[in-house]
């Protein structure tokens, strides 16, 4: 099966999605009411089926307002017992997939013990594991945001034939990436690590040539940064780029002096985050490339050129790269690794102690900003903030300690406003590498 197309290889598998809705999370004490199947086969969904099951006992109120599903409407379904054959048979052989196979998957197999069956010991699958492989800074990944990032459809959140039918959207989705990253053996489906996510792409030069890497940068316009690393996996060098489709032709001219062994490219949202890499991996670079590599990445930094000193404002918040997240630095003590990712106003609490800490830090140090930023550095990254201040259409957010000390709710207001206005900047992970 390894010598497969990817194509051939992907066809030869069977898949059936299951979603249950229970009336709690406990397999000993709770029971299912409902159950939905979507089977795929041949890439393509052939078969659904959806179960409505009376659990003989009282669906807790926040459960039916969370499905929609009341107590009359399982009063008349059968029991579990009286469908658990039709359940295993409709699921076969095939690979289980759930959005969160650890719940749903043990769940339906102590539901089936307990009706005297035997349990289904399938290869399983999650979606929600393989999300959380291929899209790795992701901080949400439920169903529900899947689907909306993916632009999967309209669906009916918490209903069990609904979720299965927008999993087995998003698992097809993903057999499509799979396919076009070049997947060759199975196992790469359950662990799908250092060559599938979709932020990245690597060139090893036993495989690609410079040309290779330089038409896929000439096809990007999103910010990026390129690792160039020989042997042993030392970094050669780190190239945070704005626009590579613009400066693809510098680039090529800048790597065709290097003797690489894999180079990689990766999106990075906006561009200051690649700046803030190369902050923190500059010193692994090589004496000898390392001042090549700042040379070009300054080489369009002219004496006229504006800085903004890091001392001239406290926080910093700008669109992540994946749809709906944002990230915010303090400029009080900026560090490569020391900023948060969130959602807003989900995570409001969160971005509230993240501030709140860094405004007492900087008081107990008494005023005094502390920045882990190398001088090399850091002209690159004033720029930026110059760049980012000056654009009046641009999505960078400046804040001040003394607007959240004063007006909180404006301070937060400004947050929630960026996200109306740039919700998915780097159309990603609908657009990926």
């Amino acid at each position: 099966m390894a010598d497969n197309t990817p194509e051939e290889l992907l066809r030869s598998l069977k898949f059936c999605v299951i979603d249950l809705e229970t009336t709690g999370g406990s397999a000993e004490k709770d029971q299912i009411f409902e159950i939905g199947m979507t089977k795929i086969e041949n890439l393509s969904v052939s078969e659904e089926r959806s179960f409505t099951v009376n659990p003989e006992r009282e669906i807790p109120e926040f459960v039916q307002r969370l499905t929609g599903v009341k107590q009359a409407d399982v009063a008349g379904a059968p029991r579990f017992d009286e469908i658990a054959d039709e359940v295993r048979q409709f699921a076969g052989d095939t690979i289980l997939v759930a959005h969160n196979t650890s719940f749903d998957i043990p769940f339906l197999n102590a539901k089936l013990k307990e009706a005297g069956r035997e349990t289904m010991d399938n290869k399983v699958l999650c979606t929600n594991v393989m999300t959380k492989y291929m899209i790795p800074e992701i901080v949400n990944s439920n169903l529900e945001y899947m689907g909306k990032i993916f632009d999967l459809g309209e669906q009916k959140a918490h209903r069990a034939v609904e979720d299965a039918r927008i999993t087995a959207k998003l698992l097809l989705k993903y057999l499509a990436i799979f396919q076009e990253k070049d997947i060759r053996k199975v196992n790469q489906l359950y662990y799908p690590r250092n060559r599938f996510e979709l932020d990245r792409r690597h060139f090893d030069t036993s495989e690609k040539t410079l040309d290779d890497v330089i038409n896929v940068l000439k096809k990007e316009n999103r910010p990026v940064l390129i690792t160039v690393k020989g042997e042993q996996g030392v970094i050669l060098s780190l190239l945070p780029i704005e626009n590579p489709s613009i400066e693809a032709e510098d680039i090529k001219k800048f790597l065709s002096e290097y003797q690489w062994n894999l180079i990689t490219i990766r999106l990075i949202g906006p561009h200051f985050e690649g700046l803030m890499q190369l902050n923190a991996h500059f010193l692994k670079i090589p004496e000898a490339t390392r001042l090549q590599t700042l040379n070009f990445l300054s080489r369009n930094l002219e004496k006229s050129t504006e800085h903004i000193e890091l001392e001239s404002d406290d926080f910093l918040v700008l669109p992540h790269l994946i749809q709906g997240q944002l990230m915010i630095y303090s400029l009080m003590s900026l560090a490569s690794f020391s900023h948060l990712i969130f959602k807003f106003p989900a995570h409001r609490k969160k971005v509230a102690q993240f501030l709140q800490n860094h405004i007492l830090r900087l008081e107990t140090q008494k005023g005094k900003r502390r920045h882990q930023i190398l001088n090399e550095v850091r002209p690159l990254i004033e720029s930026c903030l110059a760049k980012m201040k000056k654009d009046v259409d641009g999505y960078g957010l400046f804040l001040s300690a003394n607007e959240l000390k004063k007006e909180q709710r404006k301070f937060f207001g400004r947050i929630e406003n960026l996200v109306k206005v740039s919700p998915d900047p780097f159309h990603f992970p609908s657009k990926y590498l």
